[in-house]
């Protein structure tokens, strides 16, 4: 009992003291709160058995990247009249060249391929909140993707374009949207936040955070309810924390 009023009553007595000083305002309750999850390690977890779920997920993780000729990839075709590569599904993304001039950059004109997503529809880079034996905590995913560093990111808890939650892959909806995303949950931060421009063509993504008040639980071994302050350790630890998670947190 004693860890859960540690927290409601530090978080009690900020709240008391921004009254007090008429510095209070109820629209930003949710900044106030991660100021105090911030503090300290409200669930006095040894952190270290963080970084041994972490070892143990990169560890089983037995996926293969291998190179390929372009020409022989599987469901993607470059069409030599457009000077494109793209998906035969017509969706996902494709590769484009560009030609940019008059810029006053480095240099005042090249040439680049760039990836654009196709219809430009984004995607949706979704966090979810809930409360765990009194503490705020996040749904992360220690995530493989073929182009990370390490292997292993640690990912926000939906990470997916419309194609991939449309099932255009025909592989199986990501399990947080099926259940966190349906019911039981309020917006926190809805906003569309773009992504890098020197490779991504108007790239863009919704980032929505939720508080979610159903029953929680683990939707597969790769998951971990974090709290903030360990998700700032894990950002200060360098390449653990990949970009959709920092970008998203930066709303925090």
């Amino acid at each position: 009992m004693k860890k859960q009023l540690d927290y409601n009553l530090t978080l009690k007595t900020y709240i008391s003291f921004l009254k007090k000083n008429s510095l209070y305002d109820h629209k930003k309750i949710f900044f106030y709160e991660n100021n105090i999850e911030k503090l300290k390690n409200w669930t006095n977890l040894d952190f270290k058995k963080n970084i041994q779920w972490y070892k143990k997920i990169k560890k089983n993780n037995k996926a293969i990247v291998q190179d390929v000729h372009l020409e022989e990839m599987k469901k993607w075709t470059y069409d030599k009249k457009k000077g494109t590569i793209s998906h035969d599904s017509g969706e996902f993304f494709c590769i484009e060249g560009k030609r940019i001039s008059n810029t006053k950059r480095e240099v005042n004109s090249w040439d680049q391929p760039f990836i654009k997503q196709i219809g430009y529809k984004g995607g949706i880079i979704g966090l979810v909140r809930s409360t765990v034996k009194g503490v705020p905590h996040y749904l992360v995913d220690a995530k493989f993707e073929p182009g990370n560093y390490n292997d292993i990111q640690l990912s926000p808890s939906l990470q997916a374009t419309y194609s991939n939650l449309n099932r255009v892959h025909l592989g199986n909806k990501p399990k947080v949207a099926n259940k966190y995303f349906k019911k039981n949950f309020k917006t926190i931060r809805k906003f569309w936040v773009t992504e890098d421009g020197g490779r991504l063509f108007k790239k863009r993504n919704l980032h929505w955070i939720i508080q979610y008040n159903g029953k929680i639980n683990l939707p597969g071994p790769t998951y971990k309810w974090l709290t903030l302050w360990e998700l700032d350790k894990f950002i200060k630890m360098g390449y653990y924390v990949g970009p959709h998670l920092r970008s998203i947190l930066s709303l925090i």
